[in-house]
């Protein structure tokens, strides 16, 4: 079982290269360049490199893409007070952060709505979720990070629960069911970006949780802002690249028993 788990986690970072726009970019590239002498290949292979890597990655399409991924699941209806806001990792990066000096990507929206609840009351427990999901781990921890985070935004240590060990959204969920069982936590709510939100519920649902949820950190837009929304942009490919790997993981955590979707 280690095994497998320990397989599944490498196949899942290395394979990431695949999945990334830029890759196949460079592949179509090659192919031009490598069939370049025949006329009718070229005819071929450069449309299909102009609709790929013009139309595809504008904000008009990935706002969209990105905006059905969001919204696939909606927020819960709050009944507070809750036993315990689950916020799930991703928001931090381990290769420059230090305890007290934290660099933060864009889904630092998970932690401050976490300790929002807790200090509003509506919830009684702070559980962070999220060890090192990187390929090559040097032993260090989100959670750990966010925990010193928190207390200095006046959190109270008895309030923190600590998942430091979880390298992806599966173990997020089989280790957050067994603290709340060492805790007697049965309400409880869970944070983690929009886009994330589907994925991360079906795998809560998987080992048996229901928790509600508070989807946070929406990147994405429908109504059209100007002309360059039609336009290849840096940030669309990111929005792009981020639809794909995670559909892919919906996908792969569906097929391989890691989530239960409805």
């Amino acid at each position: 079982m280690i095994l497998v788990k320990r397989m599944f986690f490498y196949l899942s970072k290395i394979t990431t290269f695949l999945i990334d726009p830029f890759f196949y970019f460079f592949i179509f590239t090659f192919l031009l360049i490598l069939f370049g002498k025949s006329r009718a290949r070229v005819n071929i292979i450069f449309p299909a490199i102009f609709i790929a890597f013009f139309f595809i990655p504008t904000q008009y399409v990935s706002n969209r893409a990105l905006y059905f991924l969001e919204h696939l699941e909606a927020p819960s209806t709050l009944s507070d007070p809750y036993d315990a806001v689950i916020v799930l990792s991703g928001m931090v990066n381990l290769k420059i952060s230090q305890p007290g000096k934290i660099e933060f990507n864009g889904a630092v929206d998970r932690i401050l709505k976490g300790m929002d609840l807790l200090k509003s009351g509506k919830a009684k427990y702070l559980i962070i979720s999220g060890g090192d999901g990187s390929l090559i781990q040097k032993n260090r921890s989100e959670a750990r990070l966010l925990r010193v985070f928190a207390l200095r935004w006046g959190i109270d240590d008895e309030k923190i629960i600590m998942d430091s060990r979880s390298r992806n959204t599966h173990e997020n969920a089989v280790n957050t069911a067994k603290l709340a069982s060492e805790h007697r936590l049965k309400k409880m709510v869970l944070i983690t970006s929009a886009f994330h939100m589907y994925r991360a519920r079906g795998c809560f649902r998987q080992v048996g949780l229901k928790v509600d949820v508070l989807p946070v950190d929406y990147r994405s837009r429908i109504k059209i802002a100007d002309f360059r929304d039609f336009l290849p942009s840096s940030s669309a490919i990111s929005k792009i690249n981020r639809t794909i790997h995670e559909v892919i993981g919906i996908l792969v955590y569906r097929f391989t028993g890691r989530a239960v979707y409805l």
